[in-house]
C-alpha cells in the first residue's frame, strides 16, 4: 500500500517559508490565504532563491507574492473574457458562410471547442473564403489562423489556472508583416511572451461589437506595474507612449 504523506498545514507552510527567508509579518492573514491556496501553487510567483543556500534573496515578502498571484488571476480572467468574445465572433462568421454547423440549430451533442474552431478555420480549402472572414478583423488569414491556435492555448492555460504573466509560449502567433497596422507595436524580441498576444486581443476586442473597453480594463490592471513585471510579460520599454496604447488609454478604438 502506498504511504500517504500528510499535506503541510498552513502554519507549517509558513514556518517553511520563513526558514527560507520569507518575510511574513502578518501570519494570521497568511494562514487564512494558505487555507485556500497551497504554497506549492505559488511557486511561479515566488521571488528568486540563492542556488547554493536555497534561501530567498533579501527582501522576499509574502505580501508581494500574494499581490502577484492576484494580478495574474485578473490577467487570466481578462484573457478568458477576450478569448470568449473572439470565439463567439469567429464562430458566427463561419456559420454565416456555411463552413460550420449552427450549434443552436443543429442539436449537436458535442460542442465545438475553441481548438476545434481553430482547426475548422484552418481547414477551409478556399484561401479567399478564409481571407473574407479575416477581413472582418482587419487581418491576413494566415495571421488569424495562427492566432486562433495560439489563443486556444492561452485560453486553456488561463482556465486551468496556469501562471500567465511570465509564460513562454512554445506555440506563438505569427505576427503581421503588412496588416493590420499593428506591426510597429509588437515586441519582436519577446515573441514567446504574453505581450504580443495582448496587442492582438486589444485590436480584436476593438473590432468586435459592441465596444467593451477591454483594452481600457487591461490598462487599468497594468497601472502600477513595475518594469520587472512588465519585462516578464514582454512589454517593451516606453510602450505606454505608443500610439496604439495611447488611443486606448483615451478611450478611442482603432
Amino acid at each position: 500500500m502506498r504511504s500517504h504523506t500528510p499535506t503541510p498545514t498552513p502554519d507549517e507552510q509558513i514556518e517553511t517559508l520563513m526558514r527560507l527567508g520569507m518575510n511574513i509579518p502578518d501570519r494570521e492573514s497568511a494562514s487564512r490565504f494558505l487555507r485556500h491556496v497551497r504554497a506549492g501553487a505559488l511557486q511561479e510567483y515566488m521571488p528568486p532563491r540563492d542556488e547554493a543556500s536555497g534561501l530567498f534573496h533579501a527582501g522576499a515578502d509574502f505580501g508581494s507574492v500574494v499581490n502577484l498571484f492576484g494580478f495574474d488571476r485578473k490577467l487570466r480572467l481578462l484573457a478568458l473574457d477576450a478569448a470568449g468574445l473572439v470565439e463567439v465572433s469567429v464562430r458566427a462568421q463561419m456559420v454565416a458562410r456555411g463552413v460550420l454547423p449552427d450549434e443552436d440549430a443543429a442539436d449537436k451533442k458535442e460542442r465545438i471547442t475553441m481548438g476545434k474552431l481553430a482547426r475548422h478555420y484552418n481547414d477551409i480549402t478556399s484561401p479567399a473564403l478564409r481571407q473574407e472572414i479575416a477581413d472582418v478583423y482587419e487581418m491576413d488569414e494566415k495571421i488569424l489562423s495562427s492566432f486562433l491556435i495560439h489563443l486556444t492555448i492561452v485560453r486553456n492555460d488561463s482556465a486551468h489556472h496556469k501562471c500567465l504573466y511570465n509564460s513562454r509560449f512554445k506555440v506563438r502567433p505569427v505576427l503581421p508583416a503588412k496588416k493590420p497596422a499593428l506591426k510597429p507595436f509588437f515586441n519582436l524580441n519577446a515573441r514567446d511572451k504574453i505581450y504580443n498576444t495582448l496587442v492582438i486581443l486589444a485590436h480584436l476586442t476593438d473590432v468586435i461589437p459592441p465596444p467593451c473597453e477591454w483594452a481600457r480594463r487591461l490598462l487599468c490592471l497594468l497601472d502600477g506595474c513595475d518594469e520587472e513585471r512588465e519585462a516578464a510579460m514582454g512589454f517593451p520599454a516606453g510602450w505606454r507612449a505608443s500610439e496604439f496604447w495611447r488611443r486606448r488609454t483615451n478611450g478611442a478604438s482603432g
